[in-house]
């Protein structure tokens, strides 16, 4: 039995971080519930498609190989175009490959150290902005760090333990309930708050704090002047997720910004437990002063389903939310 009612989302996830695709690279990844190869063509651009040949059922990613701009078969050959998808060669015939020798091909985008395919489950072009973050462009901050981690949970758990604010009290052992000022544009979500951090020595700093989801997979957040991170959620299938996380701090502060780095880190083992041993419950005992979940909800149902949507979910009102409840 599924913990979730969930099918893969759509929307923009990492498959790769960038330093792991050398030029004529391929190699395989399984994500979204499909074997996938990935390899970078001879000009340098990432690509995404489905691993199997559609000749013979050949891995495209083990042993296939990069020739110029297109992956190349190991089984016959046959040489494909990683954008459209498409067979352009077979190299021992003089016919015309069919319009039907394709394989499913997956737009990339490559920032912030990561490569991101966009995964639709009707195959729609992108429609969802991806976030920009010049900090990571910056010669004054620092490369980007980078932290994984694979959980048994979904995307939508993930992103819904956000709009549970409660639980940072009881699970993470916040001293008070946080709440802040959430506001919806379309597909992209945000929340900005004033949050403190206390360092080991009990001295308290206060922090411009502002997350930006953009759908269920993609966030971007910013600690203002200390911090800046990437997170993507990238979905393995309905019940498994890989998580990578981005960070950039100001090379300034990085004595500083590494122990917060370390914080958000060290509450992701404290989450864990429960993530990997809950299930969804549709039709939750909400009660007054456990956050914004059924709003968030609401928000979350328009990352599913073969369609694009005729326009972006809008909330019915925008509320300052402090722990007041649904």
């Amino acid at each position: 039995m599924s913990r979730f009612p969930f099918p893969v989302p759509n929307g923009w996830f990492a498959v790769a971080r960038s330093d792991e695709l050398a030029v004529g690279e391929v190699r395989p990844a399984h994500y979204f519930g499909r074997d996938l190869a990935l390899f970078r063509t001879a000009s340098g651009d990432a690509r995404v498609v489905d691993a199997y040949c559609p000749h013979l059922g050949a891995n495209l990613a083990h042993g296939g190989r990069v020739t110029g701009e297109l992956l190349e078969c190991p089984f016959h050959a046959w040489r494909f175009d990683g954008v459209s998808g498409r067979c352009l060669d077979v190299p021992y015939t003089d016919a015309e490959p069919s319009p039907k020798a394709v394989v499913r091909s997956y737009p990339v985008v490559e920032r912030f150290g990561l490569v991101f395919a966009w995964h639709h489950l009707g195959g729609a072009e992108p429609y969802i902005d991806m976030p920009v973050m010049e900090e990571f462009d910056d010669e004054e901050w620092t490369d980007p760090v980078f932290h994984e981690f694979e959980i048994a949970t979904c995307c939508q758990e993930m992103a819904e333990n956000n709009a549970d604010y409660v639980h940072f009290k009881y699970v993470h052992g916040m001293d008070t309930v946080p709440g802040g000022e959430v506001g919806y544009d379309g597909f992209v979500k945000t929340v900005t708050e004033r949050q403190e951090f206390r360092s080991r020595s009990g001295k308290v700093y206060p922090l411009d704090f502002t997350r930006k989801s953009y759908g269920l997979g993609l966030g971007a957040l910013r600690l203002k002047g200390v911090m800046s991170f990437v997170s993507s959620v990238t979905p393995v299938d309905e019940e498994h997720v890989h998580i990578r996380w981005a960070f950039t701090v100001p090379e300034s502060m990085r004595d500083f910004s590494e122990k917060m780095i370390r914080t958000f880190v060290d509450a992701v083992a404290e989450d864990i437990p429960i993530w990997e041993n809950k299930v969804y419950v549709e039709k939750p005992l909400l009660i007054r002063g456990d956050g914004p979940i059924i709003e968030f909800r609401h928000w979350a149902r328009q990352f599913y389903g073969e369609g694009v949507p005729e326009r972006p979910w809008v909330p019915p009102r925008v509320r300052r939310l402090e722990g007041s409840g649904v």
